[in-house]
């Protein structure tokens, strides 16, 4: 459904979201041992959630990676359309092009609901709803 880049995309936010309750601004070293990602990988992810203003990033001695306060009500819908784009939840999920009601492939009315309800978590679970929880220690990023 949602690719590899995505997920560890996910994870690097929430993770970056739980440091800045603790005035902590990551280096992407940091980042990709605590997502357990390559850092080179890591580095472009996070290029891109900046682009996106996901997360913030600071140059310089102090700098780092970190979430202000508007970025912590983001849904986490806004960092999988920044990776893969919101059409992972219309895409058949067998790769037929003209899949739909009328002309549907085996999978579609199994896997229609599913999608949406997973669309519709991504829409109402925020960035900082998960950084509480990882924060708390009742979710974990590591194997």
């Amino acid at each position: 459904m949602i690719s590899k880049s995505c997920k560890y995309a996910i994870r690097a936010a929430v993770f970056i979201a739980a440091q800045a309750a603790k005035n902590v601004k990551p280096g992407v070293k940091e980042i990709a041992e605590e997502i357990e990602a390559p850092q080179a990988f890591t580095a472009k992810i996070l290029q891109s959630l900046s682009k996106y203003k996901i997360v913030t990033s600071l140059k310089g001695p102090y700098g780092g990676f970190y979430c202000e306060d508007y970025q912590l009500d983001l849904p986490v819908i806004d960092i999988v359309n920044a990776i893969d784009g919101v059409a992972v939840f219309k895409e058949c999920v067998m790769g037929l092009h003209n899949c739909t009601d009328e002309h549907p492939c085996p999978m579609h009315f199994k896997y229609a609901e599913d999608r949406n309800n997973l669309l519709l978590s991504f829409q109402h679970t925020t960035l900082g709803n998960l950084a509480r929880d990882l924060s708390a220690g009742n979710v974990y990023l590591k194997n």
